[in-house]
């Protein structure tokens, strides 16, 4: 089963078809993404970009899936995370967390196409569902998911650890951990059987950059594999493609699918 988001940006109407083997034409908008297809094809007017991500399997029981994380990190700072009374809440918070949101994308100096690198409430509170970690009623981040009946993949992810001090940015981190721990839980619950990070940087970028060789590091720690996948593309319309190059040739855009880790 596929999972259908359609933006508007501008006059322009994207869409992204997640959870599909492969790609295949619509109609009816101006550009389409498949982010994440198993497949590697050659489809006419397609751009194809492959890219590793890893997979959790959460087929077997918890606690096997407890003991597949790493100790020292993932499972400890699920403890602390409880130990320091983080609360855990879903499908609640959407403005503040938007608002926390837009603050990450701005610290970090992302940018992207017509400024479109963060989607709104309306469009996560449709399609996503939101984990919010709150600590004495204040809303510390999130993370955003897209499922459906066999999946779950990680969309977007922010929280308040550029904006506060290194002791809260400590327990911050704890809680973005306790989060995906949370969000596992919940979806095995639901019978689902894969949980999809996002995307890992390659591993010619992670020889380059140690800070990205650490946030993979983060992800695997949590268990899964490391496995290929392909994100095609294909613009429709002409003037929607001239505005994108144009863009693209001044250095203002970021690709908006797949979303690069964070």
């Amino acid at each position: 089963m596929t999972l259908t988001i359609d933006d508007r940006i501008l006059v322009f109407t994207q869409r992204s078809v997640f959870f599909s083997d492969r790609p295949r034409d619509v109609t009816g908008v101006d550009a389409v993404r498949f982010p994440f297809c198993s497949a590697c094809v050659d489809e006419e007017g397609f751009s194809r970009r492959e890219s590793p991500t890893a997979i959790i399997d959460l087929r077997p029981d918890l606690d096997a899936l407890w003991k597949g994380m790493d100790r020292k990190s993932t499972r400890y700072a699920v403890q602390r995370a409880e130990k320091e009374g983080i609360e855990v809440r879903v499908n609640a918070g959407y403005d503040a967390f938007y608002a926390i949101q837009q603050r990450f994308v701005r610290d970090k100096g992302y940018r992207s196409m017509f400024g479109a690198e963060t989607p709104k409430p309306g469009l996560i509170r449709k399609y996503g569902t939101l984990f919010v970690a709150e600590h004495q009623g204040e809303i510390l981040g999130g993370h955003v998911y897209l499922e459906d009946a066999d999946n779950i993949l990680l969309w977007v992810s922010a929280s308040r650890r550029l904006e506060v001090d290194k002791e809260k940015a400590r327990m911050i981190g704890f809680a973005n951990t306790f989060l995906h721990w949370e969000a596992m839980k919940y979806a095995k619950a639901k019978g689902i059987r894969e949980f999809n990070w996002g995307g890992l940087f390659p591993e010619t970028e992670v020889k380059q950059d140690p800070l990205k060789q650490t946030l993979n590091a983060y992800k695997l720690h949590f268990g899964g594999v490391v496995v290929t996948r392909y994100s095609y593309h294909k613009v429709y319309s002409p003037l929607y493609q001239a505005i994108t190059a144009l863009s693209r040739g001044l250095g203002s855009v970021r690709e908006w699918f797949p979303r690069r880790p964070s």
